[in-house]
């Protein structure tokens, strides 16, 4: 560092490097444990929701024909528990991410809403869902995000925590 002149320059640098390395170790934490929490609380839901509507013994997964057809024939109830799932996911994955963060609530929970958000996508793509189901399902992450978030940063109502 001799070829700085500015004392209070190198200063300000390596306080960022070190005050930002430390922070980005905790903001991938951050990330990693919020996806983690979600995924848990995604695969709980269902695994209680196929407990109390089991699938058929004979479901073959691989064969698409055969799962539109199970899927569309399906009461709202098995469908409302992956619903369920994916907005609980979200706004516990979400809250733990933004809470452990500690800064920029709406970007972690958004992450992880994004995650979730993208397994629900690609769900409804592989085997067609009805349309409430998908409508609900995109609105509900989004809202759960925004939930999280305001939750993480103390502001439920969108006033400050004294």
């Amino acid at each position: 560092m001799e070829y700085f002149h500015d004392q209070a320059l190198v200063s300000r640098i390596n306080h960022y490097r070190l005050s930002s390395g430390g922070g980005m170790v905790r903001k991938l934490l951050a990330i990693i444990i919020g996806v983690l929490v979600a995924g848990v609380v995604v695969m709980m839901i269902q695994k209680f929701g196929h407990n109390l509507y089991p699938p058929p013994a004979d479901m073959d997964i691989s064969d698409q024909e055969f799962m539109r057809e199970y899927i569309a024939g399906l009461p709202w109830g098995p469908l409302a528990f992956v619903l369920a799932s994916y907005v609980l996911g979200t706004l516990a994955g979400g809250w733990t991410a933004a809470s452990i963060a500690g800064q920029s609530p709406l970007l972690f929970a958004g992450i992880v809403g994004a995650l979730i958000l993208a397994g629900a996508v690609w769900n409804v793509m592989t085997i067609p869902h009805p349309t409430w189901f998908t409508a609900t399902a995109v609105v509900g992450v989004l809202v759960a995000t925004g939930i999280a978030a305001r939750f993480a940063s103390g502001t439920s109502t969108g006033i400050k925590a004294v």
